[in-house]
C-alpha cells in the first residue's frame, strides 16, 4: 500500500482500519502506516493515515506524506517500489480484464510517473465523454446531427489524445514484460513458449507494429498509427456510441493475454500452470521497475513456497537467491522457509495479532 496508495486487499479503503482502534483514546478509528527505506539518493520516509468520520458519514479520510512533506497519493506512487505476488494473482490469468488492466496500471504508474499522469488525463476526458455519450442516449440523438457531431469531435480529438500516450507505455511495458516472463517461464518450467501480449479490440494496428514498440520510448510512427487507427475507429463506433450511451473503445476496455504452446491459459491452463505464470510475470515486473529506477524494487512473495510442488519450490528459491533484491517472504508453515536459500532471512514470527 505504501508502494502504490492503495490497498491490495480491498478497494474499501474504510475497511483497513481496526474498528477499535480509537477507543482507548475515545477518537475515531483510525490506521498509519509508515516505512523508512533506504535507496540511491539516500534514506526517505512514506506514511499514510486513515481516519474514520465518528459521525453518521463514516466518510474516511486519507492523509500521505513523502520525507515528512504532505503529498498528493499521485506524487507518492513509486517513491518506495514493490513486487507483491500472493495466491490470489491466480486470477489476474483467469479472472476478468478489468484484473489485469488494474494490475498493469499499478506496474507501470510505479515504473513511470509520466504513465501515471497520462492515465489521470485519460480517466478525466473519458468520464466528460461518456456523461455527453449518456446525454445523446437519453435524448436518442442521430450521428447525422450538427450539434453532436461538432461537440463529439472535441471529445475525440481529446480521447485519442490521451488514449494514445496511455496505450504506447502500455505497449512498451508489456512488450517488456514478455520478454522477461518468457525467461522467467522458462527457467520454472523448462518451457520456452509463454507470451504476454497487450491487446486492445477494435483498434486495428497490424501485430508487426504492436511488437515493435519498445519501453519506455516509443517511436512516433507508432503513436500516429495509433491515432489514425483509433480515430478510425472512433468513426465506425459512433452510432453504437450514440445508441449505448458509452464510450466502447479505448484503454479502459483493453486487456493482456498469456499464452503457453499456443494455448490461452486464462480459458484452458491449469491453476499450476497459471500460478507459475503469474510468478514469470511478476519477476518481469521486478525487472521492468529495476530497469525504470535503477534500483532493485522490494520483492514481496506472500504464502507463495506453499503452492508448488518440491521441484518447482527449489526452482523459484534458486532465482530469488540470484536476485540483488531484499525479499520478504510469509508462510504457514516453517519448513517452506528451512531452505538454503531463505534460511539466511531474518524471520519473524505472527502469533495472535502480534508480531515477534
Amino acid at each position: 500500500m505504501l508502494a502504490t496508495t492503495r490497498s491490495p486487499r480491498t478497494s474499501a479503503e474504510r475497511e483497513i482500519a481496526n474498528w477499535q482502534s480509537g477507543s482507548d483514546l475515545a477518537i475515531p478509528p483510525y490506521a498509519r502506516l509508515r516505512a523508512e527505506f533506504e535507496r540511491g539518493d539516500g534514506s526517505h520516509h512514506i506514511e499514510i493515515g486513515l481516519t474514520l468520520d465518528g459521525g453518521e458519514s463514516g466518510a474516511l479520510k486519507k492523509r500521505t506524506r513523502f520525507d515528512d512533506r504532505s503529498v498528493r497519493s499521485v506524487d507518492a506512487v513509486g517513491q518506495l517500489k514493490t513486487v507483491l505476488f500472493s495466491p490470489q494473482d491466480v486470477d489476474l490469468i483467469s479472472g476478468s480484464p478489468n484484473l489485469r488492466r488494474r494490475y498493469l496500471d499499478m506496474a507501470v504508474s510505479q515504473a513511470s510517473r509520466s504513465y501515471l499522469r497520462a492515465l489521470s488525463r485519460y480517466n478525466r476526458v473519458l468520464e466528460q465523454r461518456n456523461s455527453l455519450l449518456r446525454g445523446f442516449a437519453r435524448e436518442k440523438v442521430s450521428s447525422e446531427a450538427l450539434g453532436p457531431a461538432q461537440e463529439m469531435a472535441f471529445w475525440n480529438a481529446e480521447l485519442i489524445s490521451t488514449a494514445v500516450d496511455v496505450m504506447a507505455m502500455r505497449l512498451g511495458a508489456v512488450n517488456f514484460l514478455n520478454s522477461r516472463a518468457k525467461f522467467h517461464f522458462s527457467m520454472l518450467t523448462g518451457d520456452e513458449t509463454l507470451s504476454v501480449a497487450y491487446v486492445a479490440p477494435r483498434v486495428n494496428l497490424p501485430e508487426e507494429e504492436w511488437v515493435g514498440v519498445a519501453w519506455p520510448a516509443t517511436p512516433q510512427s507508432i503513436r500516429q498509427a495509433l491515432a489514425a487507427s483509433f480515430a478510425a475507429s472512433l468513426e465506425r463506433l459512433v452510432a453504437e456510441e450514440l445508441r449505448r450511451g458509452i464510450t466502447v473503445i479505448g484503454p479502459h476496455r483493453d486487456d493482456i493475454e498469456v499464452m503457453a504452446s499456443g494455448v490461452d491459459l486464462g480459458r484452458f491452463g491449469s491453476r499450476g500452470q497459471q500460478r507459475l505464470a503469474v510468478l514469470a510475470i511478476k519477476l518481469g515486473e521486478l525487472d521492468l521497475l529495476e530497469d525504470a529506477g535503477g534500483e532493485t524494487p522490494v520483492l514481496l512473495l506472500d504464502d507463495v513456497l506453499s503452492e508448488l510442488d518440491g521441484r518447482h519450490r527449489e526452482k523459484l528459491v534458486n532465482l530469488l537467491s540470484a536476485r540483488d533484491a531484499q525479499i520478504c517472504v510469509t508462510s504457514t508453515d516453517d519448513r517452506d522457509l528451512a531452505s538454503p536459500g531463505l534460511s539466511h532471512l531474518p524471520r519473524l514470527r505472527v502469533a495472535d495479532g502480534a508480531v515477534g
